[in-house]
């Protein structure tokens, strides 16, 4: 990874802010390693810190606001065109109105904490047609949030732990997979808690 920022330079944080957008449409692009990455040669000043959030931060918004606008403008055609398609659209405005605007807003930005989780919010935004003030507000703070949390983890690893740069991003990885399937899990087990009622 060294090799790799010695041949690239700040070439690097571009490179991030892209494969971070991307993720937003296709999720098993592993962008969350590069984050974590990023942060870890933050903290051994490799690259300048706001640097790393900012690329991190902008390729979130580009991402999620790319992501949105595809499902509220011109995927929804393309769903439409089938049963399933228009069934699922009808289930998600069904369930958005039975959580009521405030929680679906807050359940859009927590759901961001599950792996797909990002990608998952922009699409039921788009889908349930969010106001854009409304979208604009959850796409900067879920951005921030989860540029903060990711790089936090490579930052708080490679300052701490005095292991080599790969070491910390295993670390930061385990870390944000427990923290992120931990979540599902509570998330999981209060849904059913509440259909058994």
């Amino acid at each position: 990874m060294i090799d790799l920022l010695e041949d690239w330079g700040l070439w690097f944080l571009p490179v991030q802010a892209l494969a971070v957008a991307l993720t937003a449409f296709v999720p098993p692009l592993p962008s969350e390693v590069m984050v974590i990455a990023s942060g870890a040669m933050a903290a051994d000043q490799l690259l300048p810190i706001a640097w790393v959030i900012a690329a991190t931060v902008t390729g979130c918004l580009v991402g999620d606001v790319g992501l949105y606008m595809l499902f509220r403008y011109r995927f929804l055609r393309v769903l439409y065109r089938w049963r399933w398609g228009r069934q699922l659209h009808r289930l998600v405005l069904r369930t958005a109105l039975r959580a009521g605007r405030a929680n679906t807003w807050v359940g859009l930005l927590l759901i961001r904490w599950i792996p797909g989780g990002r990608t998952t919010s922009m699409v039921t935004a788009g889908m349930m047609r969010m106001q854009w003030s409304r979208l604009i507000l959850l796409a900067v703070l879920g951005a921030v949030i989860w540029s903060l949390w990711l790089v936090g983890l490579g930052y708080v690893t490679g300052s701490t732990t005095g292991l080599s740069l790969v070491a910390n991003i295993l670390i930061g990885l385990a870390v944000g997979t427990l923290v992120g399937s931990a979540f599902a899990f509570m998330t999981t087990r209060r849904r059913r808690a509440r259909t058994q009622v």
